[in-house]
């Protein structure tokens, strides 16, 4: 079920709060301008898994800001994908989400 929102709206709202939580420094919100659109295709991937977009992105963003970006795209060990990463990590940040 689609939310009553826009993932912007959710990201606005919520996404500063939820980097804090998780203990990274975060740059300014156009984090969510930058990368807010580069998730897309990753939708219903996500939504198999239980995992709604809106939620999703905010995890994907983390991909984004240290230490997390260490842990996906070209890495130590080869490339991680990020799709797959989220989904990889979704027990571990989803709790954290409202």
């Amino acid at each position: 079920m689609k939310p009553p929102f826009s993932h912007y709206e959710y990201l606005e709202t919520h996404l500063m709060d939820f980097f804090n939580v998780v203990g990274v420094e975060h740059p300014s919100k156009s984090i969510i301008c930058s990368h807010g659109d580069k998730a897309y295709s990753y939708t219903r991937k996500w939504e198999n898994v239980g995992i709604p977009f809106h939620k999703g992105l905010a995890i994907y963003l983390l991909t984004y800001v240290s230490p997390f970006e260490k842990e996906v795209r070209e890495t130590d060990n080869g490339w991680v994908d990020p799709c797959q990463w989220v989904i990889d990590n979704k027990d571990r940040f989803l709790p954290l989400l409202p």
